[in-house]
């Protein structure tokens, strides 16, 4: 049987150490220092089993100078699910990799480092995968402005 939020809540916290989470239905937010431990502590913790990394993305917040990452997270053998995440400074955004965790973290902090520009530090290739390696800036920043002239090149011999 899964997990109710607040023995999810419980558990994680036995775990990975105290979590301070206002509600624990709603995303729990995790300190950028802790949050690589609390991620290991989910995924390893045989209460929890969280083996799967269905999703992590961002959300970019320049009115509070942040930007969140956001990790959904389930248990394929408990049946239970959790979203967490970390804020990081807008200015000069950093996380640690989880992709030691989840191999799947590999090509989402891929996408979430090109388009938000945030450095998942240790991450064994981080490097574009949407836009081209030229291309100047993070378009899912929200204060983000296309270029008037879009030149994209290629290394295709097509």
């Amino acid at each position: 049987m899964p997990l109710a939020p607040p023995a999810l809540l419980e558990a994680a916290a036995e775990a990975a150490g105290p979590l301070e989470v206002e509600d624990p239905a709603k995303p729990w937010v995790v300190p950028p220092e802790r949050i690589h431990s609390v991620l290991a502590a989910l995924r390893d913790d045989p209460r929890l089993a969280m083996n799967s990394l269905m999703n992590l993305t961002a959300v970019d917040r320049p009115e509070q100078g942040q930007i969140e990452i956001v990790y959904h997270l389930c248990s394929l053998r408990h049946h239970h699910e959790v979203a967490v995440k970390t804020l990081c400074d807008r200015g000069s955004p950093h996380a640690p990799t989880a992709v030691d965790l989840w191999p799947a973290a590999d090509w989402f902090e891929r996408e979430v480092f090109d388009l938000f520009g945030v450095v998942f530090d240790g991450h064994p290739d981080l490097r574009r995968i949407l836009c081209p390696d030229d291309w100047v800036g993070h378009p899912l920043l929200r204060d983000y402005e296309l270029p008037k002239d879009v030149h994209i090149t290629t290394d295709r011999d097509d």
